[in-house]
């Protein structure tokens, strides 16, 4: 079932999608991540650019991470602690796909929500109420972004909600619901 909220149009401004696309293309041709934060207060918005871990838990454990930051991403689950703590909620992760399309992959879903012991038990988000944007970056330029929100059902429990079309620092906007 998709959750009630909007997309807020001041998420979605030129300032934040410049921050946004700036990270993404100076980590190519690695992912990168991170997140949008809105402060509780004033309800500003603002990106948090968050240094991807995948390298980092790959040399730890190449079984359990076989994926490096060229084709996975790895968010300090504290950076969610420390926003909360700043009074900021996060709005949006977000990463990167590098020299590929703005798809939620299997890997995405698997680190957007709660393991499942078998196929029929239902989704659950990790992030209740947390929209992720997957960017497609190609020889360092950013293309498209994609918004998708969780809804839990069937194979895929994500849907788009958004595109983005990125053109230079022109961005063109489009809801998919």
């Amino acid at each position: 079932m998709p959750t009630d909220h909007d997309i807020d149009a001041d998420c979605w401004s030129d300032t934040i999608l410049d921050d946004l696309v700036d990270w993404v293309e100076q980590a190519y041709p690695e992912e990168g991540c991170g997140l949008v934060l809105r402060d509780e207060e004033t309800g500003e918005y603002r990106v948090l650019e968050c240094d991807n871990l995948a390298d980092k838990y790959h040399e730890m454990d190449p079984d359990q991470y076989p994926r490096t930051a060229r084709e996975f991403y790895v968010i300090d689950p504290m950076e969610f602690v420390r926003a909360e703590d700043r009074g900021e909620s996060v709005e949006v992760v977000f990463h990167s796909h590098a020299d590929h399309d703005d798809y939620f992959s299997n890997e995405d879903v698997a680190a957007a929500t709660l393991e499942r012991d078998d196929k029929d038990e239902a989704w659950e988000a990790s992030h209740p109420g947390v929209d992720y944007l997957v960017v497609s970056v190609r020889e360092d330029e950013a293309q498209h972004a994609t918004l998708y929100r969780f809804d839990g059902e069937g194979e895929h429990p994500f849907h788009a909600v958004l595109a983005i079309d990125i053109d230079g620092e022109d961005y063109t906007r489009e809801s998919v619901e």
